[in-house]
């Protein structure tokens, strides 16, 4: 589908017989393997050449709003398994206790919360959330197999209770840095979880080694076009 079809409502969602029966793709042993030996072979070079880097961004982190410079939050991988999530640490420390707060501005329709400004994130957290950089700790996380490179984007279960069809079909793959709705969402009003649901769904109804790679180059294009606004959580 493409983004002109009508997107389906959180209640009309139901999975096809092709969703279904694909619902393992990761189980295709040819696929399965090179997903991850790319998986694995991507997080070390990521992890290996920008250590340095990686001095630096702690470093302007602990100056800024000092420990801790990770953060680390509960989500889901396949089969509904539970693991902790590594970012840099973008927000005041006190940032969950905030979280209600803020909500009221919430520009998310779904589980998520995305706020304008949100004065939350510290001055260094909002420049490594424009280019993305927040999210280089996860290759950690693929390195481990808790996620992959390319996949739905990785919620805790409370996120996942919002469609039982949606999270059927997200939940039979290892979660991902980037994937289909990371580098297609329009955050349009009132469309953004259903564009989520959408692209989950195509996703793993399409999963293949060349459709992973494509999605690698359209996160790149994504990054370069300045496109990288992402949820607060």
């Amino acid at each position: 589908p493409t983004r002109s079809a009508r997107l389906r409502r959180i209640g009309e969602v139901e999975l096809s017989e092709e969703a279904k029966s694909d619902r393992q793709v990761n189980a295709r042993s040819g696929y399965a393997f090179a997903k991850r030996t790319f998986d694995v072979i991507v997080s070390l070079a990521v992890l290996l050449l920008g250590l340095p880097f990686f001095g630096v961004v702690a470093l302007c982190i602990l100056i800024e709003d000092g420990q801790p410079v990770f953060y680390g939050h509960v989500r889901q991988t396949r089969g509904g398994r539970e693991f902790r999530c590594w970012k840099f640490r973008t927000m005041q420390r006190d940032a969950d206790k905030m979280t209600e707060v803020v909500a009221t501005g919430n520009l998310c329709d779904g589980p998520q919360v995305l706020i304008k400004n949100d004065p939350r994130v510290t001055r260094v957290g909002a420049i490594l959330r424009s280019f993305q950089i927040d999210e280089i700790p996860q290759f950690w996380n693929v390195l481990l197999g808790d996620m992959s490179v390319v996949g739905p984007r990785p919620s805790p279960n409370k996120e996942n209770q919002y469609c039982p069809p949606w999270r059927e079909v997200r939940l039979s793959v290892r979660p991902g840095i980037t994937g289909r709705w990371q580098t297609e969402r329009t955050r349009a009003k009132g469309r953004d979880f259903q564009e989520w649901i959408q692209y989950d769904i195509e996703y793993v109804q399409r999963a293949g080694f060349w459709y992973d790679l494509y999605l690698c180059f359209r996160t790149v294009w994504v990054l370069l076009r300045g496109r990288g606004n992402h949820a607060s959580k």
